[in-house]
């Protein structure tokens, strides 16, 4: 568990991270934490090769996790493939 998912919900962190895709950019990400939930997603400026430029997939990770339509399961796939 990371520091910042003990925090209280007033309190907020800036955690670093990397990009999770396979890219040849290996983006350095700092995601503002509050209250245990990421609340925002940007590029580090200090990272050498993007200048805290982040791609459209990842600068709106934050919609993607907490849209309400969301999938939290898998799928059961229904008659033949």
């Amino acid at each position: 568990m990371s520091p910042a998912a003990t925090l209280p919900a007033e309190t907020s962190a800036s955690v670093r991270g990397a990009c999770p895709h396979d890219c040849p950019d290996t983006c350095s990400l700092l995601t503002t934490v509050t209250g245990g939930v990421a609340v925002k997603v940007q590029g580090n400026p200090d990272h050498p090769h993007t200048g805290g430029v982040l791609c459209t997939k990842v600068s709106r990770y934050t919609e993607r996790t907490y849209h309400p339509e969301r999938l939290q399961q898998p799928l059961k796939r229904s008659g033949p493939k």
